[in-house]
C-alpha cells in the first residue's frame, strides 16, 4: 500500500510515549461526558465501569494488536484494508472519520457553554453561533502549526483536564453531607432499565483506536502503544469517577447540567472556583479538538494518498510537515454543522440523532477491528513471525483472539442495540426514531460505497512508481 510507503517518508517521527498517552486521554476524556453520566444518578459509575469491562478492555487488547502488526499511517484503514481488502479497508477508514463533523462542533459548543459560566454571562444566539465558529477555526490555526507545536499544546493541557477533574472531588468531599448519598444504583447492571445510559458510557469511551491515525509519527509504536493503553486509560478512568462522584456530591439530581456539571459543582463551594474551572475547561476541551483534528485528518491523508479521496487530501505542507488540505475540510466540515444545529432548541430530534448516528456508524466500524484480529492470525501469519519483536500479541493464543473477538463484539452489538431501542429524546416515538437512525447510518454507508467506487478508475490507473518518485522528490526539498 502506498499508504504505507509514503507516510514515513514525508512526515516526522516525533511522538513519544508520553505524549501518546496525552494523546489517547485527549481523544477521549471530556468533562461533559462525565457531567452527563452524573445526570442519570449514580447508576452513572456502574454502567461506567460495565463500559469499561465490556467495551474499553477487548477494544485496547485487539486495537493493540492489529496496531503493532500494522504499525502504518491510518491505523483501522490500514487494518482492514490488510485483513479483508480494499473496498473494507476505505469502508472502515471512512466510518471511523465521519464522527469528526459532530466532535469538534461539540467540542465548540461545550467551550462556549463554559465561557458563559465562566463570565456568568447568557449571550444571544448569534453571539454563540460566532463564538464556536471561531473556536473551531482556532483549533485548526493551532493544528496547522508543526505537530510538535500542537502536541505540546495537548501535553500540556494533560494536566490541566485531570486537575479539573480532581477540584471537583476535592470540592464534593468538603460538603457537609452529599447531595446525592450513594444508593443501590452505584452497583447495578439492570441494561434493560439503563441501556441508554450504558450506550452514552461507550459514546464517551469511544477512540482507543484513534492514536493509531498517526502510527508513522510514533517513535516506538509497540512500547509507545503498551504505555499508552496502559497509563492513558487509568488516567480516563479516574478522571471519570473523579468527575461523577464529585459533581453527584455536590449537586443535586435535578440541578445537574449535563454539559457545564463539573464547573456548576466547583462553584457550589465558590463562584470563583467554579469560573476558575470553567476557564481551565475551555482550555482542555480545546486540547481535546486539537487531538482530534491531528488525528483524523490522518485518515483523509491517506485516503489521498490512496487516491480514494482527491490527491490534493494527500498533500503535507512543506514547512509544518502536516496534511493542511485535510485539516482545512474537517474545518469547513465542522462549521457546517454548527451553522446547522445553530438552532438546537429547535432541532433537539435532529441532533440527537446525529449522536446516535456517530455512536452506531462508529461502533460499526469496530467489528473490522475484532474481526481483523482473527483473520490477521490466519492470513499473515508469516508477518507476525518477521516481526515478533514488534508485535504484540492477545495472550491465550487462538482461544484468547477469539475470545477478545466474541467479546468485544457482542457487546459492541449492545451498544449498536442500545442506540436504536430507546430515543435519546422523548420527543420523537421509538418507530420514527428507529426509521431516521435506520435512514440517516445507510446514507452515511452508502456514500462511502458511492466515493470508493468512483475512486476505482482513478486507482486503476495510478502508477505507484511515479507516486513514490513525486514523494520522493518532495522528501528531498524538506
Amino acid at each position: 500500500m502506498l499508504a504505507e510507503l509514503i507516510p514515513p517518508r514525508v512526515l516526522p517521527r516525533v511522538l513519544s510515549r508520553f505524549d501518546l498517552v496525552t494523546i489517547y486521554f485527549a481523544l477521549i476524556f471530556g468533562s461533559y461526558g462525565a457531567a452527563q453520566m452524573a445526570g442519570q444518578g449514580w447508576a452513572g459509575v456502574s454502567m461506567m465501569t460495565l463500559a469499561a469491562i465490556t467495551f474499553l478492555i477487548p477494544c485496547i487488547l485487539a486495537s493493540y494488536e492489529l496496531g503493532t502488526l500494522f504499525p502504518g499511517e491510518g491505523g483501522i484503514y490500514i487494518w482492514a484494508h490488510k485483513t479483508f481488502g480494499p473496498i473494507h479497508g476505505f469502508i472502515a477508514g471512512w466510518l471511523s472519520w465521519v464522527p469528526i463533523f459532530l466532535l469538534i462542533p461539540l467540542g465548540a459548543t461545550t467551550i462556549v457553554a463554559h465561557l458563559q459560566v465562566a463570565l456568568n454571562a447568557q449571550w444571544s444566539l448569534g453571539a454563540q453561533v460566532t463564538a464556536q465558529l471561531l473556536v473551531a477555526w482556532a483549533v485548526v490555526i493551532i493544528s496547522m502549526k508543526r505537530l510538535s507545536f500542537s502536541q505540546g499544546y495537548v501535553r500540556a493541557l494533560f494536566f490541566v483536564s485531570l486537575a479539573t477533574a480532581v477540584t471537583v472531588f476535592v470540592v464534593g468531599l468538603l460538603k457537609s453531607s452529599p447531595a446525592n448519598p450513594v444508593n443501590a444504583e452505584i452497583s447495578s447492571l439492570d441494561l434493560g432499565k439503563y441501556g441508554a445510559l450504558y450506550s452514552a458510557a461507550i459514546l464517551w469511551l469511544l477512540g482507543v483506536e484513534v492514536p493509531f491515525n498517526m502510527g508513522a509519527e510514533i517513535k516506538d509504536v509497540r512500547r509507545s502503544a503498551g504505555t499508552m493503553m496502559l497509563w492513558g486509560s487509568l488516567a480516563l478512568m479516574a478522571g471519570y469517577y473523579l468527575g461523577i462522584i464529585g459533581i453527584l456530591y455536590s449537586t443535586p439530581l435535578d440541578q445537574i447540567d449535563t454539559t457545564t456539571g463539573v464547573a456548576r459543582a466547583a462553584a457550589t463551594l465558590s463562584p470563583a472556583i467554579g469560573s476558575l474551572v470553567a476557564i481551565l475547561i475551555c482550555f482542555a476541551v480545546s486540547s481535546q479538538d486539537v487531538a482530534y483534528m491531528n488525528a483524523y485528518s490522518r485518515l483523509l491523508f491517506v485516503s489521498g494518498i490512496e487516491r480514494r479521496l482527491p490527491a490534493v487530501m494527500g498533500q503535507v505542507n512543506e514547512k509544518t510537515r502536516v496534511p493542511i488540505p485535510a485539516m482545512l475540510v474537517q474545518g469547513l466540515g465542522a462549521s457546517l454543522v454548527i451553522l446547522i444545529f445553530s438552532t438546537q432548541a429547535q432541532l433537539t430530534v435532529a441532533f440527537n440523532l446525529y449522536i446516535a448516528t456517530l455512536v452506531a456508524v462508529w461502533c460499526t466500524s469496530l467489528f473490522y477491528v475484532y474481526a481483523g484480529i482473527v483473520r490477521a492470525r490466519k492470513t499473515h501469519a508469516a508477518l507476525y513471525t518477521e516481526r515478533q519483536n514488534q508485535v504484540w500479541r492477545i495472550p491465550g493464543g487462538r482461544v484468547g483472539v477469539w475470545a477478545v473477538a466474541i467479546w468485544g463484539a457482542a457487546f459492541n452489538a449492545v451498544a449498536i442495540y442500545y442506540v436504536f431501542a430507546i430515543p435519546l429524546v422523548s420527543t420523537i416515538s421509538p418507530t420514527s426514531w428507529r426509521v431516521w437512525l435506520t435512514s440517516v447510518s445507510l446514507v452515511v454507508v452508502l456514500l462511502g460505497v458511492w466515493i470508493f467506487a468512483r475512486s476505482e478508475k482513478i486507482v486503476a490507473s495510478l502508477s505507484a512508481e511515479e507516486e513514490l518518485k513525486k514523494y520522493a522528490r518532495f522528501e528531498e526539498s524538506v
